[in-house]
């Protein structure tokens, strides 16, 4: 079958274009096919196909509908408890098409493959044969349409740069002038056509654009073109100009995992076990009827689990078409277990769900992976398990997926789980197994390997360190490495295992190695968690980056490292182990974690350092640059190295704090402060920024105690937890540095509380404190001062406010600017300016990137529906209101309580009053839990005016009206 979206619907079978004909079976197909292989719930399918006039036999006559589509569409449509999904491939749908096209474009295009990124690019676009989802009369269905139709544009622009940069510029005037009148606002659309117009010689042409823009932008938005093109225009203007390529394009964002795969390499010589091996490929197949397969492996440290998991997995990959995933539960490491929490949150980023997305409730966290796995057949290994505690939560639901388990415990209690215990290898196995890796030797000598396994105590590590170093030894028999097995006992350093010691195994690798491979191995002993990247090891060696990746080869082929996938590195447990006890006597010890501390503390504020708009980050860009730190190009190159080391950032925090190391205890938080923030990853920010106040107190440094109480108090705000985030805050208001911030910030917390004037004044002398260039920078005031001003009624200068903030903004290119826009836009809805309030948020959601966070996205989204939903346009903007207030339940609950209290403003404006009630129920409860005064106010408003019961009704009125007046906001409520 073959489904089209991006233009009129269309649907082929066997070759043969189908027609649906009835409306309401082409609005149904199309939002199924909009979340292809995703569950689409019947109230969601109700309300795109009726809208508000939904019939009481609604639900009857969607099943009809289905009927007539599984009649045409064998096999198309699924059945679910909570709706129906649409079973796609991903090669039958062109929005899917379209999506993996533009994903490998970009992929080009940050890779420099200007021409292969414009073959994939046009491809894409060559896939629109008119405006998506044209002719289907559904406000849902057109909501998505212009989210498609902005998915268009944004490759479209993405191509043209790269046609520019390939020098086509003659051909695109023409399409690029049709672009511009067709999309007045996009300004990179406009500085695309300056570029080419200026290339070819037609300065005048270019300088005449850029004034009507000008003219556009004043006229509908308040707005002057953004800084870019402002020096665009400037090259313009002083001939002979030298243009590169257009405006600069958006930061490339993230790309998504068709199909993720994180298994690590299979161990090519697997060998013994093949009864075992046998019965788990039985046992792995795909589970029916909704039930998945749950396979555990338990036995002691070395015995060859994680191997094992692995060997049957590759051998299993490919009845799990949808991705295969690996996670190590570290329940044995100087690092803490993986929560279920953390496990679950690190699984869904693993599938491609935006970190922003992930619900941070851990129920509602766990509820999100088993959607995600309910229509997937996926393949998951977690190995290294603590108990059934850890596991259970990251089981899925109704599912067609394998769970493979490794631990060193038995894990009872995993209802329908299927249970192997692995002990060490028999002598025929263990035989087998050395023959295997050795060869011809070890069948001529016989006696001489049955000595070696029976001096590895069976152990399937300590077999395969020494097989690898007789292999590595071609002048060797193996009667020449029995006795050196014998020599190596008894082990100076007791590693032994249910009593049996790999400690001969580990001391022959070690001794075989050259000095500079010894001693990095040792060294890796320092790293807290045993996993890291050639960077560090280049750090804790201090060596360059090069030499420091050919020494950890050559530890990978003497199997005393595992590289599980490209350029990351990971040591045994047991190896681990035995490396931090040699690391103990080294006298290189204690400068290598320090090295290894710097380097992690350098890299971090790198990374973090695009996020942060100007801050003031004082201490943590202090110090000579480290060779090994990286170096950031994008936003999006910051994110994947903070989302891979965000792991060993926290453990080599916890190992300063153990060392005493306060300096890095305090400055490794403040260094991932954004990425917590932003995440919304509360309670690990604020159990760091504990440590790290500790940490400065014992220093004695105020400058460093004024920066983390700050910090602190900013983990504590993002919870909502108003009265410590104050408390701390309130202890620095005097300091000569921190104290102008900790009032700005503290404002925000008054004004969450309702305590505007007091908000106002703390304000009001942040903008006359000592550091005015920084508020010219961050201007983080501007916003809140504008809110504070609305809610006070004090329009002109709220407005004036607002546009301080959008020019500083636009001028320095920070998200302040964004910040601005929402104010205005909030300002210009609320005087009835709808046309000027719906441009100003489109212009916010072109200009959004993924890193400046969901809670902002939320707000956007939220607040451009509520403008919608008053011009008329209900469908399109209930669509956007209730992805908001979904997609925010589990960000910042200041966010999550607008998003719902406007979901229901609009639930309330179309008749929906229960579901109205409803949302401003849960708006009321959050907003009390996190004592948002204003919110409650709106939350009792808005229930009073869905309230039936009259005395119920002007009692919730009367308490809005009374909180109103306590804040001193401009808010009419009673007649």
């Amino acid at each position: 079958m073959r489904y089209r979206l991006l233009g009129p619907l269309e649907v082929d079978v066997a070759g043969r274009r189908l027609e649906i004909s009835a409306t309401r079976d082409r609005v149904l197909l199309v939002m199924l096919l909009l979340q292809p292989n995703r569950v689409v719930t019947l109230p969601r399918l109700v309300d795109a196909v009726w809208g508000d006039a939904a019939p009481a036999t609604a639900r009857a006559q969607l099943h009809t509908c289905v009927s007539r589509l599984r009649r045409q569409l064998p096999g198309a449509i699924q059945t679910d408890t909570a709706g129906y999904r649409a079973a796609v491939e991903p090669d039958e749908l062109d929005t899917l098409v379209f999506a993996q096209l533009v994903a490998d474009g970009r992929a080009a295009m940050a890779a420099g493959e200007l021409h292969t990124a414009r073959k994939h690019l046009r491809d894409a676009l060559d896939l629109w044969r008119g405006p998506a989802l044209a002719g289907v009369d559904s406000p849902s269905v057109q909501a998505a349409a212009v989210a498609l139709e902005e998915r268009h544009n944004s490759a479209l622009e993405d191509c043209i740069d790269v046609e520019l940069q390939l020098g086509l510029q003659a051909e695109l005037i023409s399409q690029l002038t049709g672009l511009a009148e067709q999309h007045p606002l996009r300004e990179r659309l406009h500085g695309q056509l300056m570029t080419a117009l200026a290339r070819v010689g037609r300065t005048a042409d270019a300088i005449a654009v850029y004034l009507r823009l000008t003219e556009t932008l004043d006229e509908q938005l308040g707005l002057a073109p953004s800084a870019a093109l402002q020096e665009l225009y400037r090259n313009l203007l002083q001939p002979p100009a030298v243009l590169g390529s257009a405006a600069p394009a958006p930061a490339p964002r993230a790309l998504p995992i068709p199909t993720p795969w994180t298994l690590p390499r299979d161990v090519a010589d697997f060998a013994g076990r093949e009864e075992l091996v046998t019965r788990l490929v039985r046992a792995a197949q795909p589970g029916r009827d909704g039930v998945p397969v749950v396979l555990t492996v338990d036995g002691m440290a070395g015995v060859g689990k994680t191997s094992l998991a692995v060997h049957v997995a590759h051998l299993v990959a490919d009845r799990y078409p949808d991705g295969r995933l690996f996670v190590d539960l570290r329940a044995h490491g100087e690092r803490p277990p993986l929560a279920p929490h953390d496990a679950v949150g690190l699984l869904l980023r693993h599938l491609g769900v935006d970190p922003e997305r992930i619900p941070a409730d851990p129920d509602e966290r766990v509820a999100r992976w088993r959607s995600e796995l309910a229509a997937r057949r996926l393949l998951v290994v977690l190995d290294n398990a603590a108990d059934p505690a850890q596991v259970t939560p990251l089981l899925p639901g109704a599912s067609a997926s394998l769970v493979l388990i490794t631990s060193r415990r038995r894990l009872g209690g995993l209802d329908g789980a299927h249970s192997i215990s692995l002990d060490v290898l028999d002598d025929g196995d263990a035989v087998r197994f050395v023959t295997t890796v050795v060869g011809a030797r070890a069948e001529a000598d016989p006696r001489a390997v049955a000595d070696v396994v029976r001096l590895c105590g069976g152990l399937p590590l300590a077999l395969r360190l020494s097989a690898a170093r007789l292999a590595h030894r071609p002048g060797w028999s193996v009667a020449d490495l029995a006795d050196r097995l014998r020599q190596a006992n008894p082990a100076p350093i007791d590693l032994t295992v249910d009593g049996r010691s790999p400690h001969a195994a580990f001391e022959l690798s070690y001794r075989a190695l050259d000095e500079p491979a010894r001693r990095l191995f040792r060294l890796t002993g320092l790293h807290p968690s045993g996993e890291f990247a050639v960077r560090v090891a280049a750090a804790l060696a201090d060596l360059p980056i090069r030499d420091a990746d050919e020494l950890l080869g050559r530890l990978v082929d003497a199997h005393l490292l595992i590289e599980p996938v490209a350029g990351r590195f990971r040591l045994h447990d047991l190896l681990r182990e035995y490396a931090a006890q040699l690391a103990t006597a080294d006298p290189e010890a204690d400068a290598a974690t320090t090295r290894m501390l710097d380097f992690y503390l350098q890299a971090a504020a790198a990374a973090t350092r695009p996020w942060e708009n100007g801050r003031h980050r004082g201490a943590i860009d202090a110090g000579e640059d480290l060779p090994w730190v990286p170096r950031f190009t994008d936003l999006a190159g910051t994110r994947r190295w903070l989302d891979a080391e965000i792991g060993n950032v926290i453990a080599v925090t916890a190992l300063a704090d153990r060392l005493g190391r306060h300096r890095h205890t305090c400055l490794l938080p403040r260094a991932v402060w954004g990425y917590l923030f932003r995440n919304s990853m509360n309670d690990i920010s604020t159990d760091l920024h504990r440590r790290a106040l500790t940490a400065a107190e014992a220093l004695a440094d105020d400058d460093l105690i004024a920066m983390t109480h700050n910090y602190l108090a900013s983990a504590y705000a993002r919870a909502g937890n108003q009265d410590d985030a104050a408390r701390h805050l309130h202890a620095i208001t005097e300091h000569p540095v921190w104290g102008a911030r900790a009032r700005s910030n503290l404002a925000a917390v008054y004004l969450y509380a309702g305590r505007l004037t007091e908000a106002l004044d703390l304000l009001e002398q942040s903008l006359q404190a000592i550091y005015p260039a920084e508020v010219m920078v961050y201007g983080g005031q501007w916003p809140c001062l504008t809110t504070i001003l609305r809610l006070l009624g004090r329009t002109d200068e709220a407005v004036a406010s607002a546009r301080h903030a959008l020019a500083v903004g636009r001028s320095n290119g920070t998200q302040l600017a964004i910040n601005g826009a929402i104010e205005l836009a909030v300002i210009r809805e609320s005087q009835g300016r709808h046309r000027q309030a719906e441009l100003l948020l489109r212009w916010i959601v072109g200009q959004t990137a993924p890193e400046a966070g969901m809670a902002l996205i939320c707000e956007t989204r939220s607040y451009l529906g509520v403008t919608l939903v008053a011009m008329g346009r209900t469908g399109e903007g209930l669509a956007l209101l209730e992805l908001a207030a979904r997609d925010s339940e589990h960000l910042d609950p200041h966010i999550a309580c607008l998003a719902a209290s406007n979901y229901g403003a609009g639930l309330r404006t179309v008749g929906r009053r229960d579901e109205a009630k409803a949302e401003y129920a849960r708006a009321l409860e959050r907003a009390m839990r996190a004592g948002y005064r204003y919110e409650q106010a709106r939350a009792y408003h808005g229930l009073g005016l869905c309230t039936d019961d009259p005395r119920l009704s002007r009692q919730r009125l009367q308490t809005a009206a009374d909180l109103y007046k306590a804040m001193g906001v401009t808010e009419r409520v009673l007649d």
